[in-house]
């Protein structure tokens, strides 16, 4: 017989059951986290998790399911009870049960006991299908009008080679510290991007298939591609000495900085925010083609490779701060640095100012802050015709509320209207102020 998993089982003991809670002791029979459960594949016949997730948050609850259907014999069940998102939400708008509803929809100021989301029954079980889960129930509970809650029943479906693989690849992620599921990273995009691309080739078991899978997650990350293949599942059609291959080179890569050096030349590559998205279709073209010239050297690329590492030669430091290479994460370097040059340039210092706002646009030529900036520190600097360059390049994506300000600017840089006297005020998102580094 299966183990029993009552997990956040908090003050509620069950017997007969393995009582497992993250943040107390008091009716727990082993402290562990949900995302992360201490046992093995297939060990476990039935989960209960009553009251949990809504603290977990939607990316937490993501993980947990696929760690519990890891974690799940095929057949075995899962419980869940959770506030009912829509019928909670009337309750706390309704007079009679406002006061008593709003603890359960927003949770308690206590440690573990905030609520971070609340699921609707289409919700979750879209969620719990997609980590391998079948027969799904999510009925409301009876005689909750006060504390409305959603119940899901499912079972585990039988194993096939891609849920389990994806089930195995998020505990990797976890484990290699490239997620924390309780505060999602700007990068989880792009892993779930990965899950999808290489979740595919699994059913293809041969050495086309298992080059293409690590050249589709190494070009987000070294780490990234390492968790890829620890997760795949046992077959005699993986090549042994194909894997270590593989696993040797990603080692490389990871030693080499392959990830700074992606990130410099992306930063060296001439784009503005028309053609961004183009830019970054070549760069992963190049990619794609410097990593056929790693994995079969001496076969007419080694031009092609000696180009690409001369080319990425000398990453900056902000180059060396990306953990994964993908657009929002370097859209989220570029929103650090615009705050760090506008604070630059408050204090008056142009120079930095430029060099640190240049730097944020190299990385995401989109966002208004830098670009307006930038075209500011010029003109403030005495550079008009370089500001100007800037000005222009932000006319199209201004928004209409912005428009009037805009407008005056650039008629005192080409001279239509000189009373302009804002260039020596810097602007920002203040979000970006808050959360930049200084």
């Amino acid at each position: 017989m299966g183990l029993r998993l009552h997990l956040g089982c908090g003050l509620v003991h069950r017997s007969d059951w393995i009582n497992l809670d993250r943040h107390t002791a008091d009716a727990a029979d082993l402290l562990a986290d949900a995302i992360l459960l201490p046992f093995p594949d297939r060990s476990a016949d039935a989960i209960r998790a009553f009251q949990l997730i809504e603290h977990l948050g939607y990316v937490g609850t993501t993980y947990a399911l696929h760690e519990w259907a890891r974690v799940l014999a095929p057949g075995g069940t899962l419980q869940i009870e959770t506030p009912d998102r829509d019928a909670t939400l009337r309750a706390a708008l309704s007079q009679h049960h406002r006061e008593s509803s709003l603890p359960w929809l927003f949770g308690l100021e206590e440690r573990g006991l905030t609520h971070r989301y609340l699921f609707s029954a289409d919700e979750l079980t879209a969620l719990a299908a997609r980590a391998g889960f079948e027969d799904l129930s999510a009925e409301p509970a009876p005689n909750r009008s006060a504390h409305p809650t959603l119940g899901l029943t499912a079972r585990r479906a039988l194993d096939t080679p891609q849920p389990r693989f994806v089930n195995r690849l998020h505990r990797a992620f976890i484990l290699a510290g490239l997620v924390e599921p309780i505060n999602a990273p700007e990068h989880l995009s792009a892993l779930e991007d990965v899950c999808e691309r290489v979740a595919d080739r699994i059913q293809r078991p041969d050495q086309d298939a298992l080059f293409q899978l690590f050249s589709a997650s190494v070009r987000y990350s070294p780490r990234i591609a390492t968790c890829v293949l620890d997760a795949l599942p046992a077959s005699s059609a993986w090549a042994q000495n194909d894997l270590a291959r593989l696993q040797r080179l990603a080692a490389a890569l990871d030693q080499e900085q392959f990830l700074a050096r992606l990130a410099c030349r992306w930063r060296t590559i001439p784009k503005l925010p028309r053609t961004a998205d183009t830019a970054w279709a070549s760069l992963e073209r190049e990619i794609s083609v410097y990593l056929a010239a790693r994995l079969h050297p001496g076969e007419g690329l080694d031009d092609v490779r000696a180009t690409f590492d001369a080319a990425t030669a000398c990453p900056s430091p902000a180059d060396r701060t990306v953990d994964v290479f993908c657009r929002p994460a370097l859209t989220k370097l570029a929103r650090r640095l615009t705050a760090r040059g506008v604070r630059a340039f408050a204090r008056g210092d142009l120079d930095r100012a430029s060099r640190i706002l240049e730097a944020a646009l190299s990385y995401d030529p989109a966002p208004i802050w830098a670009r307006w900036n930038l075209a500011r520190v010029y003109r403030r600097a005495g550079r008009p015709l370089d500001a100007l360059e800037h000005y222009e390049a932000l006319q199209a994506a201004l928004p209409a509320g912005l428009r009037a300000p805009f407008e005056r600017e650039l008629d005192a840089v080409t001279g239509r209207d000189e009373r302009a006297d804002t260039f020596d005020v810097p602007l920002a998102d203040p979000a970006d102020l808050l959360t930049g580094a200084g």
